[in-house]
């Protein structure tokens, strides 16, 4: 689970700005969080706020993570992206930081980046509420190694490239104490970005997949029930395999390339919809998923990755939430990882929207909204609802943000438009 994370010179943030997941005093909602953990946080915030670049901020730390092991020598690290709109921001270091737990064992994480080389990196572990050092690394120095660490050293070291991470080498060369925190960004932290047409493919030739091989599983079975709870008038979801005999491809096609298209779109979803006459149902009849409406194709997508993160205990993090769906579904969505009996495993939803309906007392607790907003020099600022004046149990959270009491909304000038629009 997350405990919190930060980010500072990154995108719109300036300085440093934390979304922390530890419940504060505030009252109700007992099934919000488990132990002192929340299970969801979402953020509001106007146009440009910010709020997808917090999100982003994620998933550059978990590529980083997971992929700089393999970055060749002297390139630029692709995810440094400092704040651009104060000149003594543009060269400075990307800092991310993060507190979690992974396999039973709570770390904390810390990395500063400039452009082309890891300019700090420390990690630690708590053996009950005491701090123990794994590593500690500097440019152009050293690695301190703590007492706990166990495993390779110096020879993972001398391997080691400036714009590499050790956390990423030393997973790599099996460094078995190393493990849980690599574990955490490998296969517990899973960012979805805003559910535009390529990702939505991306995810549901995935599931498609999924579905095939896990024909009666629990998986399926879940699935099915998922996407014909929702009121989409779906009966059941199928996977039918591509017959590509009547397909012809281009003669100069290399095999390679067409191996990899028959390998990619091999299965196909279908949908059973209630065939009726006269008022009667007389049978079934069967859909691509290409004729279902677009909030049915996103819930292809969406739906997949929710049971999954319930399956595995998930940090799951995602951008606009809502796109596409009906607010009563997005409502059930959320309320899903906060219903214990549901989500057993303790997965955590991370979010950002913009639907207002969602701030109505029956979701969520003052601890679990944030706002985003810009300054006057454009830089993003982050900032938790159960830290504001006034705000109490019986606060109802979506009449303020709307009348514009907890800033964060869109600041609209419409003289200028109105004049031009004239001439």
């Amino acid at each position: 689970m997350l405990v919190y994370f930060a980010v500072s010179n990154f995108r719109s943030f300036k300085d440093k700005a934390v979304l922390d997941m530890r419940k504060t005093s505030a009252k109700g909602f007992s099934d919000n969080y488990q132990g002192d953990l929340l299970r969801s946080s979402v953020l509001y915030g106007a146009n440009a706020s910010g709020k997808s670049g917090f999100l982003r901020a994620f998933r550059a730390l978990d590529f980083l993570v997971t992929n700089s092991a393999d970055f060749r020598p002297k390139k630029e690290i692709p995810v440094y992206e400092p704040f651009l709109l104060d000149i003594s921001n543009q060269q400075k270091q990307v800092e991310f930081e993060t507190e979690f737990i992974s396999l039973g064992v709570r770390y904390l994480y810390k990395i500063r980046f400039s452009s082309h080389q890891i300019d700090f990196e420390e990690l630690f572990f708590y053996k009950g509420n005491s701090k123990a050092l794994l590593f500690s690394r500097e440019a152009d120095a050293d690695i301190k190694f703590g007492d706990y660490y166990k495993g390779a050293k110096k020879a993972i070291e001398k391997m080691l490239l400036p714009n590499q991470l050790f956390l990423s080498k030393a997973a790599l060369n099996n460094v078995e104490v190393l493990s849980g925190a690599y574990y955490f960004f490998e296969e517990v932290l899973e960012t979805v970005p805003v559910m535009d047409s390529d990702t939505e493919e991306d995810l549901k030739r995935f599931y498609a997949r999924r579905l095939a091989e896990d024909e009666d599983g629990i998986f399926t079975k879940r699935f099915n029930a998922l996407i014909c709870a929702l009121d989409t008038g779906i009966e059941s979801v199928s996977v039918e395999e591509m017959d590509w005999g009547g397909i012809e491809f281009p003669s100069a096609m290399p095999d390679e390339v067409r191996g990899h298209i028959q390998e990619k779109f091999r299965y196909d979803i279908k949908t059973s919809h209630g065939l009726f006459h006269a008022g009667e149902r007389v049978g079934s009849h069967t859909f691509e998923v290409k004729d279902e409406s677009t909030g049915t194709k996103n819930l292809f997508a969406l739906g997949g990755v929710i049971i999954e993160a319930l399956e595995n205990g998930t940090v799951l993090v995602v951008d606009e939430l809502e796109k596409n769906l009906h607010p009563m579904i997005t409502k059930f969505l959320i309320q899903i990882f906060h219903n214990p009996i549901l989500n057993k495993n303790n997965a955590q939803l991370i979010f950002a929207t913009h639907d207002v309906s969602q701030l109505s007392s029956e979701v969520f607790r003052r601890d679990q909204v944030w706002f985003s907003e810009k300054n006057e020099y454009g830089a993003s600022e982050l900032f938790r609802c159960s830290d504001m004046e006034g705000v109490r149990l019986n606060t109802p959270l979506d009449k303020w943000y709307i009348s514009g009491r907890f800033g964060a909304t869109p600041i609209i000038n419409d003289v200028e438009f109105l004049i031009a629009m004239q001439d």
